[in-house]
């Protein structure tokens, strides 16, 4: 098996970048994923924004800072906190192909 950067099989993105404590907070709203390794990495739902276009769902979360490299598949829309990264993948890969990513991210920390 040989070894080859994320970014040949993703494209690397920064996410949204925003301030949970500056949003407000709505179960009803959009997920906000932050930099944690519970719960998906999604720390509370906010009312969506009208300046601000969510990352997009099916995309992989990646935390560089607070609990660095967790990896988690978002399935819906979300919008991300600072220091957090999202991989769009550039060939077509399944939930469960995904998720083995998440699974290689997390164990190269």
């Amino acid at each position: 098996m040989k070894l080859v950067p994320v970014s040949k099989i993703f494209d690397v993105k920064y996410g949204v970048n925003l301030e949970l404590n500056k949003l407000t907070q709505d179960p009803n709203g959009v997920n906000f994923v932050s930099r944690t390794s519970k719960n998906n990495g999604v720390s509370a739902k906010v009312r969506s924004l009208k300046n601000k276009t969510p990352n997009p769902a099916g995309t992989i979360s990646v935390a560089s800072g607070g609990s660095v490299m967790e990896s988690f598949l978002q399935t819906e829309p979300y919008y991300s906190g600072r220091d957090l990264y999202y991989l769009v993948p550039k060939a077509e890969f399944n939930d469960g192909e995904k998720l083995f990513y998440c699974t290689c991210l997390r164990a190269n920390k």
